[in-house]
């Protein structure tokens, strides 16, 4: 009968530390997801503050004056592993005119400062450059 209750308590003991073990990652899991959605929106609201900037980055190239309208694509928005928010979008509603811009912050003093930087699809870039003469 001993042996019995022993045995029981052991399996008990098991259980609840394997109860309290899954409880703990599920904990962590959580906290991870939670964490990461809050990083999305502060690069989202990058995205979003620097909207002016970009539309200024990819009409600084239109020399035909070929953009009418600019899309940015929110959910193409990540962090660049370098540092700064990466987002794609495209011009006049056609997705094959394409661009891709880095925006990164730096600081001169106390002041920040953000920099665009980026690229053009290659159809984009025809239309919008003038031919040579």
């Amino acid at each position: 009968m001993f042996k019995w209750i022993k045995r029981h308590r052991i399996i008990s003991i098991v259980l609840v530390v394997i109860v309290v073990i899954g409880l703990m990652v599920r904990g962590a899991i959580n906290m991870k997801k939670e964490s990461d959605r809050k990083f999305q929106e502060e690069m989202v609201k990058e995205v979003k503050k620097n909207e002016k900037s970009i539309e200024e980055f990819v009409r600084s190239s239109d020399e035909n004056k070929v953009v009418k309208t600019i899309t940015i694509d929110y959910d193409s928005i990540e962090h660049n592993p370098m540092g700064g928010v990466m987002v794609d979008g495209y011009v006049n509603g056609d997705k094959e005119l394409s661009f891709g811009v880095i925006i990164s912050n730096n600081y001169v003093g106390d002041k920040r400062e953000y920099n665009i930087s980026g690229g053009i699809s290659s159809k984009l870039s025809v239309l919008m450059r003038r031919p040579y003469k």
